[in-house]
């Protein structure tokens, strides 16, 4: 095996006692971007010690036990080489792995008690049509057809969205999902040392997040104007309506920058925001209406949704009065937020230390 003659080499090395590891290891083989080969973890470090590999993924050996029991945390471990350029292409295809195994043990189990509670059998054959159902799923893909439904008490009227409308609440949510997937900018800025050659050269801390957050905002705008456009051309929609959506999407954009500093100056690498993304997006997506309405029982979750930019957002393009000014109030305290965290992050490491 030499690094020089395939540039992406990754060992794997299965620790696992169950067979999901196993799956991972299957499903990582199809991808072409990387050839992998099965090692021992004693001769997987050697090699990638003597930068004979690129990457060095360890397979932990509760790792079907946690899936099995709907965790993922800690379930693996990734080793790189100092001269490795391939963090980043094998972490996507990994993390993928991992959240549709995790996603697959989480509804079979969530499935599992939901039926004992109803006192419904749920047998090995359930579990098996269940897992084709998954497998499926993830090999065809889904459409979800959304409705808004309204009811006096008397009749029933189905009123579908606005196809505009729904274009753009399904890009605002993806736009959650790439701001914090890149993130990585905001541990740069919170390490020390770069600190010191701020205050040296009299940058201050808020200059810093102004100067690296203004790209991803910028190409989020020009995603909107693109993605307006194409809709307008396919919906027979006004230009007026890219116009009177504008300044929400700017004030969403900045409340998620806020969510996004929180996030990264909590967290200490790529691979935790590349976990954290898709969750913070689909909860900022449901809770807030923008994928779909919450149920009228759903009291809590209406109630959580006032502290999420996705709501006004919602609200503002669903026309109802007031939306802005809130969303304004929710902008000005996530920015607010996220501008002290990330500006105090390295005083509390220092305190806790």
């Amino acid at each position: 095996m030499d690094k020089n003659n395939n540039p992406l080499t990754v060992a794997i090395v299965s620790e696992d006692k169950g067979e999901l590891g196993y799956k991972l290891i299957e499903e990582l083989s199809k991808n072409e971007n990387f050839s992998m080969e099965l090692m021992s973890r004693d001769e997987a470090l050697k090699s990638l010690n003597q930068d004979r590999l690129e990457i060095v993924i360890i397979i932990n050996s509760n790792f079907s036990e946690k899936l099995e029991d709907g965790e993922f945390k800690n379930t693996l471990k990734l080793f790189s080489s100092p001269s490795s350029q391939a963090p980043a292409t094998i972490s996507e295809p990994l993390v993928n792995g991992v959240m549709m195994l995790w996603m697959e043990e989480i509804s079979v189990l969530r499935t599992k008690e939901q039926l004992s509670n109803m006192d419904i059998l749920y047998d090995s054959t359930d579990e098996n049509k269940q897992r084709n159902q998954i497998s499926n799923l993830w090999d065809q893909g889904s459409v979800i057809n959304i409705e808004i439904v309204e009811t006096d008490g008397i009749e029933e009227n189905i009123i579908k969205s606005k196809p505009f409308n729904t274009c753009i609440k399904w890009f605002t949510v993806f736009c959650m999902f790439y701001l914090i997937i890149d993130a990585s900018w905001v541990f740069d800025i919170t390490k020390r040392s770069l600190r010191k050659r701020m205050k040296q050269a009299g940058i201050k801390q808020w200059q810093m997040i102004s100067y690296n957050s203004l790209a991803p905002l910028l190409i989020c705008i020009m995603g909107y104007i693109i993605s307006s456009l194409l809709c307008i051309l396919l919906t027979k929609t006004t230009f007026l309506s890219v116009f009177i959506n504008f300044p929400a999407i700017i004030i969403y954009l900045f409340n998620l920058l806020g969510i996004t500093l929180v996030t990264a100056s909590f967290l200490r690498n790529i691979l935790s925001l590349m976990f954290l993304a898709p969750v913070l997006t689909f909860i900022n997506g449901v809770l807030s209406g923008l994928l779909l309405e919450l149920p009228n029982w759903a009291y809590v979750l209406k109630w959580i949704s006032y502290a999420l930019p996705g709501r006004w957002l919602n609200e503002y393009i669903n026309a109802m009065p007031g939306a802005l000014p809130k969303a304004i109030i929710c902008c000005v305290v996530w920015l607010l937020l996220g501008v002290f965290i990330s500006i105090n992050k390295d005083r509390r490491k220092r305190i806790l230390a």
